[in-house]
């Protein structure tokens, strides 16, 4: 059984650093080449079955994807070095968050809470009000209780036996 959270956060209800915390050194570095974006996605959510969703994908695919006006993706860097993957969505009034991890040598140092801060300054510096996403028990353990730390707020859960898969890019742009 695979268990998935629906979570939000609106812009006035989000949790800053607090006072002893260092600026955050990680940057957000917007992805455009296919195969760069291709390599990142697979290698970040490999532990978690990201890649049976779009394990079909040509380079053109992708290219399409990136090319979608209501898509953006980065790279989350560390000192230059890209230590994770972040994707978000426009909708109407608000940015979803579609994938978002650490690449498997930067797990365990400390460096979710960095990222998902930089994540969540890189969104609502979109001028949006709301941020949303969806977690399962297939994601990282630390995951959830990361989200909630930041002042992200449980919408709703369900529980399923199989994963929703439509891997064309078509079907990309569809699930929300």
């Amino acid at each position: 059984m695979i268990k998935t959270t629906f979570l939000n956060l609106k812009s006035d209800a989000r949790r800053l650093p607090g006072k002893h915390s260092t600026i955050n050194p990680l940057t957000t570095v917007r992805i455009d080449e296919p195969a760069s974006c291709a390599a990142l996605y697979k290698e970040v959510g490999r532990a978690c079955y990201w890649d049976i969703y779009r394990v079909a994908w040509s380079s053109a695919d992708w290219q399409d994807y990136l090319d979608h006006p209501d898509i953006d993706i980065y790279a989350l860097q560390h000192e230059g070095q890209p230590i994770g993957y972040l994707e978000l969505k426009k909708h109407d009034g608000s940015l979803e968050i579609v994938n978002f991890g650490l690449r498997p040598q930067c797990i365990g140092r400390g460096l979710g809470r960095l990222a998902l801060e930089k994540a969540i300054e890189h969104g609502f510096s979109s001028g949006t009000a709301e941020l949303w996403l969806h977690t399962c028990s297939l994601d990282h353990p630390a995951a959830l209780n990361n989200y909630l730390a930041r002042g992200f707020r449980i919408m709703r859960e369900s529980t399923d036996n199989f994963l929703a898969l439509d891997p064309t890019v078509r079907g990309a742009h569809a699930l929300a």
